[in-house]
């Protein structure tokens, strides 16, 4: 009787080889599992795409009257910089025609600069930026139109000021995304990232690939008692060099008048404005401002 014992024996421990387990589904991200993604993406992404400059088609819409206006053309080279060894990126705007205008000659004038980079010409540089915010028409404008600024809210250096929380997926780019919301944590002191005169707060959505931490779509929502914007950035792949880039830019900009007599009388008490970029042709010239002596 001993040899169908240890049959049955075999039997069953080969059956249990064989039985089908359930898959496990995948888990979703946290949001310390993109926080951590992202902030390793950026500290190498600031530094492949410092040196980028796009051609920049600036079309910005007044609606202060509640009716659309001719839209103002306003053509720039924008040109990505990383600023500190903290691996934050700016975009320094240098236009140089108005409604087919020209501004000045169309020279690349910021990487020519940048790239043998000193405290002189980082100073000549923002001066250039400088030269005509005035066809931005209102500081939320000039502030927040910048396509990289929602990056500093996800850096890693930034992410103790913010509140975070996962809030869907889709797919951008032919890539599962997840959208990490934040929010900046209330400060009494108004000290808040963006340190505006009138301490705006952000908050919005960036969406990230899990696997890699690259940033495919941006949303920013900067608000204070006197500026409020809607700021929406798409990327696209530079197949050139294998990276994201901004690919288009879509806001709405208000702004209200700081003196309450003003904003009472009901006179031009509000300033709204609609703005829609486009970014293309990316070349590159290696910046680095770490070069700049302190």
């Amino acid at each position: 009787m001993a040899r169908p014992y240890k049959f049955a024996l075999v039997a069953v421990l080969v059956a249990g080889v064989f039985t089908p387990v359930a898959a496990r589904a995948p888990q979703n991200p946290t949001a310390p599992d993109l926080l951590k993604a992202v902030g390793s993406y950026l500290e190498s992404y600031a530094t492949k795409v410092s040196g980028t400059t796009l051609d920049e088609l600036f079309l910005l819409v007044d609606m202060s009257n509640g009716s659309m206006q001719v839209p103002q053309r306003l053509s720039s080279d924008f040109v990505v910089v990383k600023v500190d060894a903290a691996g934050r990126l700016v975009g320094v705007r240098d236009p140089y025609a108005v409604d087919k205008k020209n501004l000045r000659p169309h020279d690349p004038r910021v990487t020519d600069a940048l790239e043998q980079p000193s405290l002189a010409t980082w100073s000549a540089v923002q001066g250039y930026a400088r030269e005509n915010a005035i066809y931005l028409r209102i500081n939320g404008v000039v502030w927040f139109s910048d396509p990289l600024l929602a990056l500093d809210f996800v850096a890693t250096p930034n992410q103790s000021r913010m509140t975070y929380k996962v809030e869907g997926s889709k797919k951008i780019n032919g890539v599962k995304v997840y959208a990490l919301g934040y929010k900046e944590t209330e400060r009494p002191d108004g000290a808040y990232l963006l340190g505006t005169p009138d301490h705006a707060r952000g908050s919005g959505r960036i969406w990230i690939d899990p696997e890699t931490g690259a940033i495919h779509d941006t949303e920013f929502w900067p608000e204070s008692d006197v500026e409020f914007a809607r700021v929406h950035v798409t990327y696209s792949m530079d197949p050139k060099r294998n990276v994201l880039l901004p690919h288009t830019l879509s806001g709405t900009f208000e702004e209200h008048e700081r003196s309450s007599k003003s904003i009472t009388s009901g006179v031009n008490a509000k300033a709204t404005f609609e703005a829609n970029l486009t970014y293309s042709n990316p070349r590159y010239v290696p910046i680095d401002l770490s070069k700049i002596a302190k």
